[in-house]
């Protein structure tokens, strides 16, 4: 009996839903039967078994079933990659761009980048799907989304590559006439002796926050956390404490209300990533896009990267321009 794709389809969806065939089914608009029918004949033509059962309900992968799913995701993948090729030469100016990224970048980031883009493909699409860090990089690995824009943390999936591309600075917001503006250099007691409005935990900038304090043995009295910048800007603005923030998120123009001070010397910078899937196809316009956010990151290491090469991706992140709002 041959082995087809819809049987790999099969068992990724129910390792998705948590080993859920139902969930499964209705994922792949399937009945359950059929999946059910799909399982068995994969495992009948592998002479293994890819799920291990209790009572007739699957509950896991077999060690086998591991080794199944890895090379499947990469078959699926391959199938995947085939089909954007011929579709991007087929039609060059259509279809869509799905685009990952926090509500920082999508804000501030990115809309000079998204409006070039837009001009020089009308026909395409652009779809921008926001979430945390561990959220947008999910949405890279599982191929709901084609690129990534945000800050990773220590350990990424194994399905996805980042390349650093940008440093974001820090800096601390107060209200105007607030006591820290008057003060001729900031230190972090100084910062410490005030509530502060945070970023949620999944965020960088949160962990390079309480890393500094830490480290200075000082603990602040965080007051409101938030999972994003404007939010953060507004409980600051109303007098519910101070900010660290990411120096692009201050836009002069409209935060009137609000005294940016440079805090580079006390918070290390974020590092902002491109994040791509492994091995994935990156079709002409995702490229465009790329080029458009990261002009300075050359297309051949991006290939490279994406292939599985090697690179230094500490001297990259050393390396890295420090962000500037409207990157393109």
């Amino acid at each position: 009996m041959a082995l087809n794709l819809e049987q790999i389809e099969a068992v990724a969806a129910i390792v998705r839903a948590g080993f859920n065939i139902s969930a499964a089914a209705a994922a792949l608009d399937r009945s359950q039967p059929t999946l059910s029918r799909q399982i068995q004949d994969l495992e009948r033509a592998l002479g293994v078994r890819v799920f291990a059962r209790t009572r007739n309900k699957v509950v896991g992968l077999t060690p086998k079933g591991e080794e199944i799913l890895h090379i499947g995701q990469r078959m699926l993948r391959d199938a995947k990659n085939l089909a954007e090729l011929g579709r991007s030469e087929a039609v060059a100016d259509s279809g869509e761009l799905k685009i990952a990224t926090t509500h920082l970048h999508a804000r501030y980031a990115l809309p000079r980048v998204m409006k070039t883009f837009a001009a020089r493909f009308p026909g395409v699409m652009l779809t921008l799907r926001q979430g945390d860090p561990v959220r947008c990089c999910e949405l890279v690995a599982s191929g709901d989304a084609d690129i990534g824009i945000t800050t990773v943390g220590d350990k990424v999936a194994g399905e996805i590559v980042t390349i650093p591309a940008y440093r974001l600075a820090r800096c601390v917001i107060a209200p105007r006439g607030h006591p820290l503006t008057r003060e001729k250099s900031l230190t972090l007691k100084k910062i410490a002796a005030f509530p502060l409005v945070a970023y949620s935990e999944p965020y960088s900038g949160r962990r390079i926050v309480d890393d500094a304090f830490a480290r200075a043995g000082l603990k602040p009295r965080i007051v409101c956390s938030a999972i994003d910048a404007d939010v953060s800007k507004t409980y600051v603005e109303i007098g519910m404490g101070i900010a660290v923030l990411a120096r692009i998120a201050v836009d002069p123009a409209r935060d009137r209300g609000l005294v940016a001070m440079d805090a580079g010397h006390l918070f290390k910078p974020s590092v902002l990533n491109l994040v791509v899937q492994r091995h994935a196809y990156l079709s002409r316009q995702a490229l465009a896009f790329v080029a458009l956010v990261a002009p300075h990151i050359d297309t051949t290491l991006i290939r490279q990267c994406i292939e599985g090469g090697d690179i230094d991706r500490a001297k990259l992140a050393r390396e890295a321009p420090l962000a500037t709002a409207d990157l393109c």
